[in-house]
């Protein structure tokens, strides 16, 4: 029976652009788990390669972690307005 091993990570970066010119306000790094299925071969040729993938329900983990970035994004802007003195 095949099954997945974790073999590294490998490194997502999200950065929120606004303004004109444009500029970086927040920047968010995810560190993604790749998976190997075990029933995958290289051959006898001592190298060569072996595709990796994400796990199946990686897309959904990465919309809610973007849901909460910005939720957490939006509530520092508005937090920072009450702390605005306005003259």
């Amino acid at each position: 029976m095949n099954e997945e091993v974790q073999v590294g990570t490998t490194r997502v970066t999200f950065h929120v652009t606004a303004f004109y010119p444009p500029m970086d306000i927040a920047e968010a790094c995810v560190d993604v788990p790749m998976y190997v299925t075990t029933g995958e071969t290289i051959g006898n040729h001592e190298k060569g390669s072996v595709p990796a993938h994400v796990q199946k329900d990686f897309e959904k983990k990465v919309e809610h972690a973007l849901q909460v970035f910005a939720d957490t994004l939006k509530a520092s802007f508005k937090e920072g307005d009450r702390n605005v003195e306005k003259h």
